[in-house]
């Protein structure tokens, strides 16, 4: 007999929103971009509980921008959680997304699932840090939820990720908060934004996950700024055409957001057996536009979950 304990969750992180709904970012019109990512989840995502959009929400810290990325993600009709980054006035935020349908909670409790919400942006920096409030917050979310599985959502990414430019804003004490997950034993993983570049790999049993932009793309492993070399913007995208003279990369044709969706497979005999161990199956599905079509493409893989209680580092 088998028990599935599993969420089903969209990203939509880093969309650079300006007041004018023209606003470029390297070339690439937010606005437009975010809408076609949009137009795509409705047409061709499967079904998912709620939305998490991991900060940089705005570019240009302006009520219009705020008020116009409400709007986007209305019209996937679900529950989206906010986080702020480092381009997001935090209290802005609040103010302009915190309702029956928009939400800037510490955590969400769903089923056998807690999300804990951490905010790594630092006033007047583009990198990133975690006062001690926040990994305090995050250990009493824990300690009192007796959920089996935690994910953890935070801008920033937590650790360096071999790109010498982007890791100048890694946040700086992410070693205090890899090693307070693992103590509690029960976090299956880090999600973060920021990176604009697709990131997965695994530590001492946890997922560690970035995911793209709506917008533009990181080249992955340069030392210094470069874009991902993405065909140009066309109309497939819904994205604006730029003359052959200004160079623009279009994020949206290539990786336009991120659906993760996370099942855990438990089988009773076996966690008899092998003392409550867990398989945890993680799906990620990253929608790929190519040639003016959007192709998904679907990476599975399988990760052992150690027990309940983890070592203490």
């Amino acid at each position: 007999m088998t028990e599935t304990d599993s969420i089903h969750l969209l990203q939509i992180t880093d969309t650079h929103l300006y007041a004018d709904p023209g606003g470029r970012l390297k070339g690439v019109r937010t606005d437009r971009s975010l809408s076609a990512v949009i137009d795509q989840v409705l047409a061709t995502a499967p079904p998912f509980e709620f939305v998490l959009s991991t900060g940089d929400l705005v570019h240009d810290d302006s009520d219009a921008a705020y008020d116009r990325f409400r709007g986007h993600l209305q019209r996937l009709g679900r529950p989206v959680f906010c986080l702020p980054g480092n381009h997001d006035e935090v209290e802005k935020l609040r103010r302009h997304l915190n309702d029956e349908t928009f939400h800037c909670n510490r955590s969400l409790r769903v089923g056998p699932w807690l999300l804990v919400f951490l905010d790594s942006s630092l006033p007047g920096s583009a990198g990133g840090h975690l006062a001690e409030s926040e990994l305090d917050a995050l250990d009493r979310s824990i300690r009192g939820h007796d959920a089996r599985h935690v994910l953890i959502c935070v801008h920033h990414h937590p650790r360096p990720l071999g790109s010498a430019w982007l890791d100048t804003m890694v946040i700086d004490n992410g070693d205090e908060l890899l090693r307070r997950a693992v103590r509690h034993g029960r976090v299956r993983g880090i999600l973060c934004g920021h990176i604009h570049q697709e990131y997965d790999a695994e530590l001492q049993g946890m997922r560690l996950l970035g995911s793209p932009s709506t917008c533009i793309q990181f080249l992955p492993g340069s030392d210094d700024f470069a874009l991902d070399p993405a065909p140009r913007a066309g109309a497939g995208c819904g994205c604006s055409r730029t003359a052959a003279s200004t160079p623009a990369w279009c994020g949206c044709r290539r990786r336009p957001m991120y659906w993760t969706r996370m099942r855990n497979m438990v089988n009773a005999e076996t966690r008899r057996r092998r003392g409550r161990k867990e398989d945890l199956i993680m799906f990620i599905i990253s929608l790929t536009l190519r040639s003016l079509r959007l192709r998904v493409s679907a990476l599975n893989k399988a990760i052992r979950i150690p027990p309940t209680h983890g070592p203490t580092p």
